[in-house]
């Protein structure tokens, strides 16, 4: 669930920018010297496992497109919206699980929230609620019981024993659901989460709590996307400055800064021991397709070279 609710839809879920990407990637491929045919004919000994807590809208149709190389995993506690995901991949190698993950088994508290993406299991901040234009949609309107359960629990009972991928966007209770499945975050080998570096919601971890969390579990943050700032009035629409991304000095991408405090990002990791490049040739093809499915092509290169031609 994502706190900008249908302001904009996050660049792995929007039809459009999902056929920019992979436009992106075609190109990129190009570059890199990386043949379309020869990724999508590595034989992988299993399916990759992707687990996407806080499904709502559905899912990157990279995963679900390549049935052949993935099995995906959503939850979501509303009952409601799992109905309708079940409905769309139907038959497809979807499952949707309609329960709320956590640190803990048991029931908890949701707070609803105007736009339902925004629900959570923390208490909106009222004060940023009410006088942040961008954040009317996470107004809390009322409250309803859950049921939840831990990541590790889940995958016992289901006889999920590896997770290759994991996208956690649950509006404040990223942390709790990462500790609740200790044991499968050891089989990880990438995550997409979002984190906030103020909190929106009353006692939320943020950005410093997870990093820390993922650092000690041997994961290392690779980029920063999404990055979306609030202001008490509204940002106006005269830029205050320039900023400067630079990529390895090479590239040096100008934007314009417009106002407002820094809120949220969608944060990216690998597990560390990727950049070592000392796995068997049977875990490298499974990054190799994971990486290159997620249009992180630098990682591929950054791993094998940028001369890398494929792999049989």
């Amino acid at each position: 669930m994502n706190i900008h609710g249908l302001f904009s839809s996050l660049f792995h879920r929007d039809s459009c920018s999902t056929s920019l990407q992979e436009s992106v990637i075609e190109i990129e491929c190009v570059k890199s010297g990386t043949d379309d045919r020869l990724i999508y004919d590595i034989k992988l000994d299993r399916e990759l496992v992707v687990v996407d807590v806080g499904c709502r809208w559905g899912f990157a149709e990279q995963f679900t497109k390549d049935a052949g190389h993935f099995r995906v995993y959503g939850f979501d506690c509303d009952i409601e919206e799992c109905d309708e995901l079940n409905r769309r991949y139907k038959g497809s190698a979807v499952t949707i699980i309609p329960i709320g993950l956590a640190g803990k088994i048991g029931k908890r508290t949701l707070y609803v929230t105007q736009e339902p993406a925004c629900s959570s299991l923390f208490k909106p901040d009222a004060q940023l609620t009410e006088n942040y234009p961008a954040l009317y949609c996470a107004r809390h309107i009322s409250t309803v019981d859950v049921e939840t359960t831990t990541l590790d629990n889940w995958s016992e009972e289901y006889g999920v024993h590896i997770v290759d991928y994991i996208k956690i966007d649950t509006q404040g209770t990223e942390l709790e659901i990462l500790e609740g499945g200790i044991n499968i975050l050891r089989t990880v080998r990438a995550l997409e989460i979002e984190v906030e570096f103020n909190p929106i919601y009353s006692g939320q971890p943020v950005f410093s709590d997870v990093d820390s969390f993922l650092r000690s579990e041997g994961f290392v943050l690779w980029k920063l996307t999404n990055q979306v700032h609030y202001s008490k009035e509204g940002s106006s629409d005269e830029p205050i400055g320039e900023d400067i991304v630079c990529y390895d000095g090479r590239h040096k991408e100008r934007h314009k800064i417009f106002g407002g405090q820094l809120y949220w990002a969608n944060a990216h990791y690998i597990k560390k021991s990727i950049l070592d490049v000392e796995d068997s040739e049977t875990q490298k093809n499974r990054d190799i397709i994971l990486f290159h499915t997620l249009g992180m092509l630098d990682v591929v290169n950054h791993i094998y070279g940028s001369n890398w031609k494929g792999v049989k």
